[in-house]
C-alpha cells in the first residue's frame, strides 16, 4: 500500500524533531553564564515548554487526521459503487446518511481508546505547563515592574477577605446574641 501524503508529513515532523533535539536542545540545555543567567534560564525553559506543547499538539493532530482518514475509507468502501451511475436526491441523502453514521461510529471508537486518554491527558498537561510559564513571566517582566498586582498577591487579599468576612459575621452574631440578654 502507498503512503498518504499525511504519511509523509509525520514522518518529516518526526525527523525535524529528532533534528531538535540533537541540535537545538542540546543548546537549550547548556548551562547560561553572565550576568543575564537567570533570565536566560527561564528563557530556554520557556522555549522548551513551548516545543513539547507544540509537538503534542502535532501528535494529536496526528491521530485526529488518521481517525479522518480511515472513517473516509470506510465511507468510500460503503458507498463506492452507489454512487456510481443516475445519482438522484435519495442517493445524495442516503450518501449523507452513511457519511455520518461512519464518521460517528470511527470517532467513537477512537475516543473510546486508551491511546485517545493518554493523547488527551499528554496534551492538556503540556498545555498547563506552559499556560504556568506564561502567567509566571508575565508577573515577573511586567506586572511587578508596573507595580500591579500579581495572581498570587489577588488570592492572598481574597483569602484575607474571606477570614475577615466571616470573622464580622461571627462578631455580628455574638454582638446579637449579647444584645438579646440584656
Amino acid at each position: 500500500m502507498e503512503k498518504t501524503s499525511f504519511e509523509s508529513v509525520q514522518e518529516f515532523f518526526d525527523l525535524g524533531l529528532k533534528n531538535y533535539d540533537a541540535i537545538t536542545g542540546r543548546f537549550i540545555e547548556m548551562p547560561a553564564l553572565g550576568p543575564a543567567r537567570e533570565k536566560s534560564e527561564k528563557f530556554m525553559k520557556g522555549f522548551s515548554t513551548f516545543v513539547n506543547l507544540y509537538t503534542a499538539g502535532m501528535d494529536s493532530n496526528s491521530n485526529i487526521q488518521t481517525v479522518l482518514l480511515e472513517a473516509m475509507r470506510r465511507v468510500q468502501e460503503k458507498t463506492g459503487s452507489e454512487m456510481e451511475g443516475d445519482i438522484s436526491p435519495e442517493t445524495y441523502k442516503d450518501f449523507y446518511r452513511v457519511c455520518i453514521e461512519t464518521y460517528s461510529e470511527t470517532f467513537k471508537e477512537f475516543m473510546r481508546s486508551g491511546h485517545f486518554a493518554s493523547d488527551m491527558g499528554k496534551l492538556n498537561s503540556c498545555l498547563m505547563d506552559f499556560q504556568t510559564y506564561n502567567r509566571g513571566m508575565l508577573e515577573e517582566n511586567y506586572l511587578k515592574p508596573m507595580n500591579l498586582p500579581t495572581k498570587t498577591e489577588i488570592d492572598e487579599i481574597n483569602k484575607e477577605l474571606y477570614s475577615l468576612k466571616k470573622k464580622v459575621k461571627e462578631l455580628t452574631s455574638e454582638i446579637k446574641e449579647l444584645k438579646e440578654r440584656k
